[in-house]
């Protein structure tokens, strides 16, 4: 028998029933959102199709139009339909669409790509989140019916009128900003101007954020009642209101949130009951969560409520902390210092607590945001409020809008100069890299620590604790030994490699078949490793497929490159001595390596075996720098593109070593082009194939002689030159080594305490 001594149900007990109910809900919505369509099983990567789909909603591009289409009716043959939530489709024509129309859509269906290196945009993940299951290249589109939705088309209508007006009152740089706070549209900001703001932490102004939607809202509520409207139907009002609003913008996730809490706001009033901001964000979280369990992943969740967390819950700590004890003086001087610190302080709150994500996904600090904020964040109400009544005025009186926008065209050059003076400040940048887990991890909990200390103790040194907090994720991580990275860089080659003691080396980084491949996988995965300093930079060759990515560097600012080191020959193409020109102008010391020339890196040893000094080539390919990569017992051998001739040379040199080896005389003109007072190595951990694998590299004969353990390919997936070639793979086979091929493995990393060898796949299958 049970008996209950107390039979009164407390709040906490239903909030405790409650945890495990939700979980549940939470693993099992999550677990249908992870299921992949069954058209997944039937094509690799893209094919042929034709779709019928409503569309659901339009984003305007510089290009064209980005459609989104939901429930999906796909046909690869007249034969079986397959079903699908959610498809991208990109379309490049003039015709114009409106949310609910059914359109019939031929083209290229396409699987989102996964991230192969570290630091890569994980495209798949990305829009799995958004719940989107494809994308479309379209070739034609045809509408079905001409059926659409009478609300979005309002709405619709209203955001052209809006974007009209700000493009009539303003130059094309403020319009594109402009419309992309107002209006959502972010197609049209410059990307010099977008860069600029997220060097200097304030990108979150381009976005529809909280801070947008409550200043909006807040407004139209205040007007309202200043217009004598009762309470009820005020807050009616601006809800519907904010949420039309959260739709003409595409409802992103801290649009939702605010919506939400703002609601809940309004709501407490009519109800007279304590707005609790907690209560609020944790109940707009539940809601989003419920709908899309996956938003939990989404950089804009994170960011939004880890920013209103801080707002929220360390922000009163540390008022407890530094003001609890002080007497408050009436005095405008006072009042102002007691501002501006108010506002420092909120900032360093919200960026405390978001400090982990920002380094999970962007990788750097912005080290004056906090200051920059400081200007920029006040001054965000009289800009959008500004903005606004520009728009509302210019689309019924163009010149009341002209008087209005004056305003915001003058705050937003104000932005831009502090971001100008905040670049040029010394060490604007702070490059971490990505956090690990563990690290992510003590922070929180040393955050907490803190939250409960100051709740026991108000100690004022207590203060030291979030900076410890800081201190620890931005510790510089280290390597034990040796790290060389192959990166997946698609037809092409990119090496990274970093030594214990910290030296950089990037050997090679270009591609023929992607596009920016600097900008997109050669600088993320860089950054990632918190390397924004290159110590030297080699060139094997000066084809694209190896040197496209490492331009980009040279040309861009988020890398810098101390040392550029170039192949010795004496005929050079017009690539050659555009990386020359180029050094030149940003500064690099460039030198030139041949056969002898070595680098040394404390234990780590970097030999070149060819081309020689005297050594005359037919091609790019034939003065190919080869690389011998020394660190205790790992042996490295990286050919470049070498090719039958140059191979050759390099048997015969090999060969030679084996010859002072096993002959033990004391050749000396030998020794100097092979380099003196060494170990000599002639067989190796590892070989990175020559030429991608192409046919004519990589012969029997080297491989008797180098005897690798492993050999790495770098070329792209179905690539037109047949690479790797199936005779270089047999005769990989026949020396019992084992084949690791960019395009399976992802980025291929090893890592070495120059005793043993440890190599991985960033690709786990």
């Amino acid at each position: 028998m049970f008996r209950i001594k107390n039979p009164q149900v407390k709040q906490t007990d239903y909030f405790l029933w409650s945890i495990p109910v939700l979980l549940l809900i939470g693993f099992y919505s999550m677990g249908i959102h992870m299921q992949r369509p069954d058209l997944d099983t039937v094509f690799e990567e893209k094919i042929s199709c034709k779709v019928n789909g409503q569309i659901s909603m339009v984003v305007k591009k510089q290009w064209g139009k980005v459609l989104y289409i939901s429930n999906n009716t796909v046909y690869l043959s007249e034969e079986k339909p397959y079903l699908c939530e959610n498809i991208i489709v990109y379309s490049s024509d003039d015709l114009e669409y409106q949310v609910g129309n059914n359109i019939t859509v031929y083209g290229q269906i396409e699987k989102f790509s996964k991230a192969s290196n570290p630091g890569q945009f994980n495209e798949q993940l990305y829009y799995q989140i958004q719940n989107i299951d494809y994308k479309l290249k379209a070739e034609r589109i045809f509408i079905v019916d001409t059926e659409s939705s009478i609300f979005h088309k309002v709405l619709d209508g209203i955001k052209q009128r809006f974007s009209t007006v700000y493009h009539t009152l303003l130059s094309e740089k403020e319009a594109g900003v402009i419309t992309a706070m107002i209006l959502g549209d972010k197609y049209l900001i410059d990307d010099e101007l977008k860069e600029l703001y997220q060097e200097n932490g304030i990108a979150h102004i381009l976005a529809i954020s909280g801070l947008h939607v409550t200043l909006i809202g807040l407004s139209v509520y205040h007007l309202l009642r200043k217009l004598k409207s009762g309470l009820i139907p005020a807050t009616i009002i601006t809800i519907v209101f904010i949420y039309c609003y959260g739709v003409l913008t595409s409802f992103s996730v801290s649009t939702n949130r605010a919506v939400v809490m703002l609601t809940i706001l309004l709501m407490a009033r009519i109800f007279g009951k304590t707005y609790d901001m907690l209560s609020a964000i944790s109940l707009s979280a539940l809601l989003i969560l419920l709908q899309n369990p996956m938003q939990l992943f989404h950089v804009g969740f994170l960011l939004s409520f880890g920013a209103v967390l801080g707002i929220s819950i360390l922000l009163p700590a540390m008022n407890t902390l530094l003001y609890s004890n002080v007497i408050t003086k009436k005095s405008p001087i006072h009042n102002i210092k007691k501002t501006i610190s108010s506002g420092i302080l909120l900032s360093f709150c919200a960026q405390v607590m978001t400090l982990p994500v920002i380094l999970l996904f962007y990788y750097q600090l912005p080290v004056y945001s906090i200051l920059i904020n400081l200007i920029i964040i006040p001054c965000m109400s009289i800009l959008v409020i500004g903005s606004l009544a520009a728009g509302i005025a210019g689309v019924f009186f163009m010149p009341v809008g002209v008087f209005l926008i004056g305003g915001t065209y003058y705050l937003l050059k104000l932005y831009e100069g502090v971001c100008s003076i905040g670049s040029r400040l010394p060490g604007n940048l702070l490059t971490v890299g990505k956090p690990d887990v563990i690290r992510i991890w003590i922070y929180y909990i040393v955050i907490l620590i803190f939250l409960l200390l100051v709740k026991r103790k108000q100690m004022k040194h207590l203060i030291l604790i979030p900076f410890l907090a800081v201190f620890i994720l931005i510790l510089p991580k280290g390597n034990a030994g040796l790290e060389i990275t192959l990166l997946e860089v698609g037809q092409g080659e990119a090496i990274f490699m970093e030594t214990k003691s910290g030296t950089t080396y990037l050997i090679d980084g270009g591609s023929s078949s992607i596009k920016k491949v600097g900008t997109y996988r050669i600088q993320p995965f860089l950054l990632s490793k918190g390397v924004d300093l290159l110590d030297y930079a080699i060139i094997t060759h000066t084809d694209k497929d190896h040197i496209s990515g490492l331009r980009e560097l040279l040309e861009g600012k988020k890398i810098a490159i101390m040392n550029l080191i170039l192949p010795y020959q004496t005929s050079k193409d017009d690539a050659y001595l555009e990386l020359e020109a180029l050094a030149a102008k940003k500064g690099v010391k460039v030198s030139y390596i041949k056969a002898g020339d070595f680098i040394q890196d404390d234990k780590v040893m970097i030999r070149c075996l060819h081309p020689a000094y005297d050594y005359i080539g037919t091609s790019a390919n034939a003065y190919s720098t080869v690389l011998s990569i020394n660190y205790g017992e790992f042996d490295l051998l990286l050919t470049g593109d070498l090719e039958q001739d140059g191979e050759k040379l390099l048997i015969d040199r090999l060969n030679a070593k084996n010859m002072i080896k096993s002959t033990g005389k004391d050749n000396k003109s030998m020794e100097q082009e092979i380099v003196a007072n060494d170990r000599m190595v002639t067989d190796y951990d590892v070989l990175k194939v020559a030429h991608h694998g192409s046919r004519n590299s990589t012969s029997g004969e080297l491989l008797k002689i180098i005897q690798p353990e492993y050999a790495l390919i770098s070329c792209g997936k179905g690539n037109s030159y047949g690479h790797p070639h199936d005779e270089v793979l047999e005769r990989l086979k026949e020396t019992k080594t084992q084949v690791k091929i960019t395009y399976e493995s992802g980025a291929i990393i090893i890592k070495t305490d120059g005793k043993r060898m440890e190599i991985s796949d960033y690709i786990k299958e």
